[in-house]
């Protein structure tokens, strides 16, 4: 389990040296896709407009209503979905949730 612990942190730090300095659609573009890229995690974003969730990046050439998605808030309009969420790790979810949130305005 320490090991993938540390696969998956050496993981997040690739993240940084790619997103560092895009403005926030891009950096959650990128994210999705490395993500994708890694664990077969398709993850999309949203803006939250009260009870309507409105794709703004995430996994290329799907559309997100299509399948049936966990929704993670990340901040106040804000949010993540997902419809292989499960693939990761509890504590995986958590670290990535944490640092998604440090582009979250």
């Amino acid at each position: 389990m320490e090991h993938e612990t540390s696969d998956f942190d050496r993981w997040l730090r690739t993240f940084e040296e790619i997103v560092r300095g895009l403005q926030l659609e891009p950096a959650l573009a990128n994210i999705a896709w490395l993500a994708d890229e890694a664990f077969g995690a398709r993850l999309w974003f949203a803006r939250i407009l009260g009870r309507r969730w409105s794709y703004i990046a995430g996994t290329y050439g799907d559309d997100p209503s299509e399948f049936e998605m966990a929704r993670v808030p990340l901040g106040r309009d804000i949010g993540l979905v997902s419809d292989t969420w499960g693939t990761l790790s509890e504590h995986e979810r958590d670290r990535l949730i944490a640092y998604i949130r440090q582009f979250i305005p």
